[in-house]
């Protein structure tokens, strides 16, 4: 509302009301008389400052320098107001007195303010963030075309709602605010917005405040980032790293990552177990420090060279780690160049594979090679040392399953389909290698392999291991010979021998003829050995027993041909038991088995 003193007409005062100058009337002596509420609008002034100090505003509105001139025109820039003003005083003579007449408005013809204008509004329009001025109560007096864009509006069809519809959380926009009134500085926040469809948005809000030339907060100026694509990538950034996390740490190999001067950045707890230290015993090592034994493996700089040769890879085998109690372990080791986008290598991957108990294993038997290599006879013994160690009634047990093999064969070669695949190179590897069928039972826990009742299904299972172990060890062990050996035959048998006719056995569940012959005949054998002998887990049964348990086999478990060869000799087995078990003279087993070979010759030529 416009403040007036009395001197001046109503009617002249109510017109100077309606004009769009702000107004203001002096007498001679400098006493403010009138001024409008556009004056008050375009300066910010209050109306108490206007009354209070009339030589002041005389001053801001550049009186003094009129150079005394009654009337006079000029141009403008007040205090903390960007737009410039033209201001015009003007003498007017009446009967009661002489007033002067100011007039304020914007002064648009000032090329130099219009220039500083225009960059300013090009700026504000330009701007990739979103910007806008508003006034303490939420309105919004000026936003830019980002704003628009960013929330969904069109400038020419939509009007911008108040700031109080747009937050999410209202309590979020008051203490604002509250902070930027009291602080006088700018304000940082995270928060949440609705835009025209009232989805919801999270931007990063900065503020200050705008305040008057008296001080006094009139609105502030905001700049809104939208963040909701940023927050929902650090999210699936975040979901991810749990994963890899979790896989991280579940992964059974061992796994090392260092860096590009091989000290250890991370590990998982596989490798903790692996290397018996915990992750911050490890994590800042040196590679070449911790997990180097000796001269034996390369250093970490011959490492990254190999790395580089093969192509981001380097293949180990049997490398040798040392614990930290001091225990020697064998790994399978690979090492990878870990690359960033750009394709710079940052860090190096080590994962390995302890083969610790593989690799004890084959020294075992390379070691009974190495001592009993002068015959073929003493190595098959050396190999079956290794089970007898364990299991103090398994040199009988071999000594029966030699026998009873070379029985079978016998009885088999007859038949046609046999007569060109059994022969005397055969059926001697066969006789020797049948007693290897166990040999993998030396890598099983003896609480297992000797346990006196029912097993569970785990300790099955581990009990289970022993044919792949024995397969896998013959095999590396035969590999080592270069040539086909007995131990081909041994590896064959020793990981085949508990596959069933019927496809339900193990370990790869192999049918019919697709198990090997040697197998399939160690395989009866081999139970019925084990259903005549006293174990700690059970007592024997009679020979006419396990004849039938392996006669009802038939076409389930056993091979149909191999047991009628077992059936038609079965006395024959009993006898022999009854000659080992009781220490009688051999002569008489090789008598039975000269028997076996004068019918089965007499029965091939039809005699």
């Amino acid at each position: 509302m416009a403040i007036r003193k009395p001197g001046l007409s109503n009617l002249v005062l109510n017109i100077i009301e309606g004009v769009s100058d702000g107004i203001l009337i002096q007498n001679e002596e400098g006493e403010i008389l009138f001024f409008n509420d556009v004056l008050l609008e375009l300066t910010g002034w209050s109306s108490h400052y206007i009354l209070s100090y009339p030589d002041e505003i005389s001053l801001k509105l550049g009186f003094g320098d009129f150079n005394g001139d009654q009337s006079a025109r000029q141009v403008i820039q007040l205090e903390d107001i960007l737009s410039p003003f033209e201001v015009t005083r003007t003498l007017v003579e009446t009967p009661q007195g002489n007033y002067y007449l100011v007039s304020l408005k914007e002064a648009r013809q000032s090329s130099h303010f219009e220039s500083y204008r225009l960059h300013y509004e090009q700026l504000f329009n330009n701007i990739g963030d979103s910007m806008f001025t508003a006034d303490l109560n939420g309105n919004i007096i000026t936003a830019n075309p980002a704003f628009f864009s960013m929330f969904g509006y069109q400038e020419a069809r939509h009007s911008l709602p108040n700031l109080n519809q747009m937050y999410v959380y209202r309590d979020e926009l008051d203490e604002k605010i509250r902070r930027l009134v009291q602080d006088n500085g700018v304000f940082n926040m995270e928060t949440h917005l609705y835009d025209l469809d009232h989805n919801m948005k999270r931007v990063l809000d900065t503020s200050w405040v705008i305040r008057n030339t008296h001080g006094q907060a009139t609105g502030y100026a905001a700049q809104f980032k939208d963040v909701t694509y940023l927050r929902n990538i650090e999210s699936r950034l975040k979901i991810s790293e749990r994963n890899f996390t979790i896989l991280f740490d579940t992964i059974l190999s061992s796994i090392v990552v260092l860096d590009e001067d091989g000290k250890i950045l991370n590990l998982n707890s596989a490798a903790e177990k692996v290397y018996h230290y915990s992750w911050e015993e490890m994590v800042g090592e040196h590679y070449d420090s911790l997990l180097r034994v000796g001269r034996k493996g390369p250093r970490f700089a011959k490492i990254k060279r190999l790395i580089e040769e093969g192509e981001d890879k380097y293949i180990e085998s049997e490398i040798a780690r040392k614990r930290k109690d001091g225990e020697i372990i064998y790994t399978y080791a690979v090492f990878s160049a870990i690359r960033n986008s750009e394709g710079k290598i940052i860090a190096y991957s080590l994962v390995e594979k302890d083969l610790t108990e593989r690799i004890h294993l084959e020294n075992k038997l390379r070691e009974s090679f190495e001592e009993i290599k002068e015959t073929q006879s003493a190595a098959i013994i050396g190999f079956a040392k290794l089970t007898e160690y364990r299991d103090k009634d398994t040199g009988k047990h071999l000594e029966r399953i030699r026998e009873f093999t070379r029985i079978m064969a016998l009885t088999l070669r007859v038949l046609p389909k046999y007569q060109d695949y059994i022969t005397d190179e055969y059926l001697e590897d066969l006789t020797l290698s049948s007693i290897l069928h166990d040999v993998g039972k030396v890598g099983i826990e003896d609480k297992i392999l000797l346990k006196p009742g029912r097993l569970t299904s785990r300790e099955f299972s581990l009990i289970k291991r022993h044919v792949q172990l024995g397969g896998e060890a013959l095999e590396v062990v035969d590999q080592k010979l270069n040539k086909k050996s007995f131990l081909t035959m041994g590896k064959e048998i020793a990981r085949y021998h508990h596959e069933r006719w019927d496809g339900n056995g193990y370990p790869e569940g192999l049918k019919g003829e697709g198990i090997p012959l040697s197998a399939r005949i160690v395989a009866i054998a081999d139970v019925y050995d084990a259903l005549v002998s006293k174990r700690p887990y059970k007592e024997a049964y009679s020979h006419e027993e396990a004849v039938k348990i392996i006669a009802d086999e038939k076409g389930k478990q056993f091979d149909p041909e191999i047991v009628d060869a077992f059936l038609q000799n079965h006395p024959v087995f009993e006898r022999i038991r009854k000659f080992i078990d009781f220490e009688e003279n051999p002569e008489s087993i090789s008598a039975l088995i000269d028997t076996i070979e004068q019918r089965d010759s007499q029965h091939s030529t039809g005699g």
